[in-house]
């Protein structure tokens, strides 16, 4: 290519840039930052059979489930002043949700069946608000919450039956919890405490006994529980306990040490 043949090629490819630029973005309207999706937050049953999203109904975002093999939708939730805040699965055939009551953040949890039936607020009271624990996946039948009934500062963990409502007291909240672990039957056995400086974590071989400490450290060591052991007698655990990183571990309760595998 002769040196007027590449000049001539530049000076149109400017000229083409220049043309690009001066034309103008279109302007997006701002109602579209903030409109609600078509569809969003899948989660499919744990069978398969069944998928649940949340989709908008009269402008707020409801909870709607479709079977798979029929594609047929049944909207589950009928929140017209606020959407709901989120849902989980209950087994195959049951989901839980959770919302307020008109924004006063004192957030219920709700449950019903996937055709629509047996609707029920599972935490019916005024002023408490309500915080998932654990949904116990291996219990069909149960779900753990915690609940500031007794104080409104603090929430103690119950298990609450999710047909019909009734719920047992398992775990009082001195006021220092921060977390809370079933094992793998769905007993709640270990709880964390911290005062912003130290972490304890606190053990119990029962539901009928106390929470004891067995172990608080500073804030310089981590020594976080992740799940029991599957013979539910010791924990596995993230620990930078006398290492400079962070490694798993099983966790002896009895000798409060952990073990390499």
């Amino acid at each position: 290519m002769s040196k007027k043949s590449k000049i001539l090629l530049l000076t149109i490819i400017l000229a083409g840039c220049n043309n690009q630029m001066n034309k103008k973005a279109p302007l997006i309207p701002m109602e579209d930052f903030f409109r609600n999706p078509d569809k969003s937050s899948f989660q499919i049953s744990p069978d398969g059979q069944h998928i649940a999203y949340m989709k908008p109904w009269k402008t707020r975002m409801n909870v709607h489930v479709i079977n798979v093999e029929t594609t047929d939708e049944t909207r589950l939730t009928s929140s017209e002043d606020r959407g709901i805040y989120r849902y989980g699965w209950l087994g195959n055939n049951r989901i839980g949700y959770a919302k307020d009551d008109g924004g006063d953040e004192n957030i219920h949890f709700f449950a019903v069946n996937i055709d629509g039936t047996n609707e029920i607020d599972l935490t019916p009271f005024e002023n408490v608000q309500t915080r998932m624990i654990d949904d116990l996946e291996d219990d069909p039948d149960h779900i753990i919450l915690g609940l500031n009934k007794r104080d409104p500062r603090i929430h103690d963990a119950f298990r609450v039956n999710i047909t019909d409502g009734t719920m047992k007291l398992i775990a009082e909240n001195p006021g220092n919890i921060s977390g809370w672990m079933t094992d793998h039957d769905g007993n709640l056995r270990v709880a964390i405490t911290s005062d912003g400086v130290n972490t304890s974590l606190l053990y119990r071989d029962s539901e009928s006994e106390s929470f004891k400490t067995i172990l608080t450290t500073d804030f310089k060591v981590r020594v976080d529980p992740l799940f029991f052991t599957f013979d539910n007698k010791n924990l596995y655990v993230a620990s930078n306990r006398n290492r400079d990183k962070t490694a798993i571990y099983t966790f002896d309760i009895t000798e409060t040490q952990e073990r390499s595998s």
